[in-house]
């Protein structure tokens, strides 16, 4: 039997008005075999979202830079309560509950400069129980690993010239640093990361804060047991990473990692074994990045009209019967709630 995808993600669209066009903001439900997908109403745009262990189907869905944050219920397909952080931070984008599904914590920055904090909140109250440093500027993505011990995070590093950026590995107990990863090229920060089943670490940036949007972004990878290295070859494919890189995924099947690079207008795949470069794609503004539930490869959304298409993991090209256009996905990720929630330990009988 074939198993099923269920792919979240943000969206953003523009509806007339009596005056001006209105921007509206989504959080996107899609089965791919279906024909369209479900829309819950959001005050902003979805980045990244974090699912509550212990139930699912509740998920913490976050706003980059900005003070949106809300609980989405996928049974009644709502926006149950808002969640809220101090006045002088926002929230930038991610987070993730902690194992007993008691504390949710999100990364946060401070309005006022790039210094950030993981903020612990109560998973179901959200009140405010304390913060815990990133040892780093400008925090992002978050990751909590070994059975939620640790919690990985990436940090930007602020303007040229100030704190590199890095990816720590915190002791969640302890609050100490454990490890810090640091990037080979002062030109880039680090936003989202991807680990592989050995500890190897693929990340993806953008220009560091203050240089110029069109200046270029990056692919750093550290294979398990090796050094971090920014990637600086095949030459003529990173002279197109203009802009951030995106969104990445590794498949585990075969070591290989996808990262979506919108500004370039491609997809670059690379091996997590020796970080060597496998292929790169062309595709139309890509952005969200997932495997599928049958782990045989990746979904891409991309496009103006929100397409989300799929690339066979064994020989990278790209399935043509399996293109869904009009998703609404057209934020930075998209989301398998079915693989996601089949990793958490739940045997859905899909």
């Amino acid at each position: 039997m074939t198993k099923k995808d269920l792919i979240l993600g943000g969206g953003q669209y523009l509806v007339p008005g009596q005056s001006a066009e209105e921007m509206r903001f989504v959080f996107s439900v899609l089965q791919p075999e279906q024909d369209k997908p479900n829309l819950i109403d959001t005050a902003f745009l979805p980045h990244a979202l974090a699912l509550k262990p212990d139930q699912p189907t509740t998920m913490a869905v976050f706003e980059k830079k900005g003070p949106g944050a809300c609980e989405i219920d996928l049974n009644s397909m709502s926006l149950t309560r808002v969640i809220e952080t101090v006045p002088q931070r926002h929230f930038y984008g991610h987070g993730a509950y902690s194992a007993d599904a008691s504390l949710l914590y999100c990364t946060e920055s401070y309005l006022d400069d790039f210094k950030g904090v993981i903020a612990v909140r109560d998973a179901d109250s959200h009140q405010l129980l304390g913060e815990f440093p990133t040892y780093g500027e400008e925090p992002h993505e978050c990751q909590l690993i070994d059975d939620g011990k640790v919690m990985v995070v990436t940090n930007g590093g602020g303007p040229l010239g100030g704190d590199a950026p890095c990816v720590t590995y915190i002791d969640v107990q302890t609050e100490k640093l454990l490890e810090r990863v640091e990037m080979t090229s002062e030109q880039i920060n680090t936003g989202h990361f991807a680990l592989d089943a050995d500890g190897g670490l693929i990340v993806v940036s953008a220009p560091r804060a203050g240089l110029e949007l069109t200046d270029n972004g990056g692919v750093s990878i550290k294979p398990a047991g090796a050094g971090m290295l920014t990637k600086e070859e095949p030459a003529d494919v990173v002279a197109r990473m203009k802009g951030e890189a995106l969104s990445v995924a590794i498949h585990a099947g075969t070591g290989v990692a996808a990262v979506a690079h919108p500004d370039g207008e491609m997809v670059t795949f690379w091996s997590m074994k020796d970080g060597s470069f496998v292929k790169a794609m062309d595709f139309p503004r890509p952005r969200g990045i997932c495997l599928n539930t049958e782990d045989s490869g990746f979904y891409i959304s991309y496009g103006s009209d929100t397409r989300l298409g799929f690339v066979h993991a064994q020989t990278l090209e790209e399935d043509a019967d399996r293109v869904r256009t009009s998703t609404f996905q057209s934020g930075s990720h998209v989301f398998n709630w079915i693989r996601d929630v089949e990793s958490l330990g739940f045997d859905l009988q899909l």
